[in-house]
């Protein structure tokens, strides 16, 4: 049986990790673009525009679980050491262990990193705005359906 992915850091190299990593970073914003319309057609109630992005918004899920997972995989292959108990773990960190990072490289991967990270505290923030949105609006439907339905016995 053949692996499905070859262990060797040359292949799997910087070039690829910052590849991934900028996929990563246009998927978190058209994810962030897709909460933000979500929580207007919450507002609004649009059932039929919320099952639209709903639909498009897990299709970006899965791709952002993909990559994410696919990132994790590499950092792992190529770090030469675990981060210790201590560290923050940051992809920053993770990314500072990795034999042959190039002072070059650095510069260009770090901010990389600190921004995958802040869109994805913006996109944790957005989820549960929407969460919570949504919830007082199942809220209120249901209030409605047992006014309407008073005194009636199934």
């Amino acid at each position: 049986m053949t692996p499905l992915f070859k262990e060797n850091t040359e292949i799997d190299g910087f070039d690829t990790l910052e590849r991934k990593m900028i996929r990563t970073l246009a998927l978190h914003r058209e994810l962030t673009k897709l909460l933000e319309a979500e929580h207007e057609a919450g507002q609004k109630v649009d059932t039929r525009e919320l099952g639209k992005l709903t639909l498009r918004k897990n299709n970006c899920i899965n791709r952002l679980e993909h990559l994410v997972g696919s990132i994790r995989d590499q950092l792992k292959r190529m770090a030469g050491k675990e981060l210790p108990r201590t560290c923050p773990r940051t992809l920053a960190n993770r990314l500072k262990t990795i034999p042959g990072l190039t002072p070059d490289l650095e510069e260009t991967l770090l901010p990389l990193a600190r921004d995958l990270e802040e869109e994805n505290r913006v996109l944790v923030e957005a989820s549960r705005r929407n969460m919570a949105m949504l919830k007082g609006a199942i809220d209120r439907i249901w209030a409605v359906s047992q006014y309407a339905h008073q005194g009636k016995q199934p």
